[in-house]
């Protein structure tokens, strides 16, 4: 007779699984270390085990084979043929793998041609001027793109035809960096080549200026050819380059600005101003005459020969129309600073290496309706803030 409680219960039965078990290979069984890892890799491509699994594994593998290792003789190296026949025999007995993926294989062909590609990468480098001075600087960053056989081959063919276009690059108007330069989309090889290459920054050859140079055979950075600008582009003319990284360019050159720092302190003496940095709002408060202010413009803009527009918007207390007159005298400055008697001079490329554009601003009009500046100072006891930030308005 049944007790009560096998009458009156409900019998569940116990669930079957769905799908067979499949038993976690075991590490003691593998003849060499090497059959272990490739058994382990393809029960990992099959779905029979798990990544984590496969890691828990393979560290089981290595602990169980390290025992028998030395510094001398390392696994390696016993098991490495001594003939060209084994080895040719070891790689296409990889290569027949069925689970070998493509970047795997592109791998091996990188390894196999890379010396030849970066000779051959070398040498078409080298008929560029701008590049081969610092030739071993530009291999470098162009194959940290880390691209295919079959891009970098591409490069190497289209490198002396040019990989900027010059038009787009000298024109008016905003461009992105696909118009700009050859074959850029914004994740392919070449896109990161630009990318590197743009912040590649030489001996005082600032951002921009060594990625165009060296892509364009016929963009030559400065001291490649007479006159003034960061470039010259043949056919074009000289160009200043203000590129944005980190953060935005100033319109100034500590190397010709020449700045009369002495008159700035004498101003500020009479002003009897002692903060360190001295903005517009803050000189407008301190009441100026017209020849304090005329003073401090001219000791400021060296290369400019009327700052009346400055002084009259400071003397009426307009800070937004002083700080416009401001910047006015700010490009003017640096254009005849730049241009230095040189008829060829045309105007700055400004480019964003953030938002990937760029544009060319020729005149005050230009400059006015599409930059926006950073705090003005009119004293400071570093040169480069009385000449404001500057960006584009892309």
């Amino acid at each position: 007779m049944k007790p009560w409680f096998v009458k009156e219960a409900d019998i569940i039965k116990f669930p079957e699984p769905e799908k067979k078990v499949i038993e976690l290979p075991n590490v003691q069984s593998y003849p060499d270390f090497l059959t272990g890892v490739k058994d382990l890799h393809s029960r990992k491509a099959k779905g029979e085990i798990s990544q984590a699994s496969h890691d828990k594994l393979y560290t089981d593998l290595i602990h169980r084979f390290m025992k028998k290792e030395s510094f001398e003789n390392p696994w390696f190296l016993r098991e490495a043929p001594d003939d060209a026949t084994g080895i040719m025999s070891i790689i296409q007995k990889r290569l027949n793998d069925p689970n070998i993926d493509s970047e795997t294989l592109e791998k091996v062909l990188f390894a196999l041609e890379g010396g030849g590609l970066t000779k051959r990468l070398q040498n078409v480098l080298e008929n560029d001027p701008d590049a081969k001075r610092i030739l071993e600087k530009v291999t470098e960053t162009i194959l940290s793109a880390k691209g295919s056989t079959k891009e970098i081959d591409a490069f190497i063919k289209q490198y002396p035809k040019g990989m900027v276009n010059i038009d787009a690059l000298t024109s008016a108007g905003a461009k992105s960096w696909s118009d700009i330069f050859v074959g850029y989309d914004g994740s392919n090889f070449m896109s990161r080549v630009v990318d590197r290459l743009y912040s590649l920054k030489n001996q005082g050859i600032g951002p921009g200026e060594v990625c165009l140079s060296v892509l364009s055979p016929q963009i030559f950075h400065s001291g490649s050819k007479p006159g003034a600008g960061d470039i010259y582009v043949d056919g074009k003319g000289h160009f200043e380059i203000k590129a944005s990284v980190a953060k935005p360019g100033r319109l100034f050159d500590g190397r010709k600005a020449k700045v009369d720092m002495n008159t700035i302190q004498n101003v500020r003496d009479q002003l009897k101003i002692e903060k360190p940095r001295v903005n517009i709002k803050d000189l407008i408060a301190a009441n100026p005459n017209q020849q304090q202010v005329t003073s401090l413009a001219n000791a400021i803009f060296r290369h400019v020969e009327n700052v009346t527009g400055f002084v009259n918007a400071i003397m009426k207390k307009d800070e937004n129309m002083a700080k416009i007159e401001h910047t006015k005298l700010a490009f003017t400055n640096y254009q005849n600073m730049t241009r230095q008697g040189a008829d060829t001079f045309v105007g700055i490329i400004f480019m964003s290496g953030g938002k990937k554009w760029s544009n060319v601003i020729t005149n005050i009009e230009e400059l006015v309706q599409n930059i926006a500046v950073g705090t003005i100072y009119v004293a400071s006891p570093d040169q480069a803030d009385l000449f404001p930030q500057t960006t584009y308005k892309f």
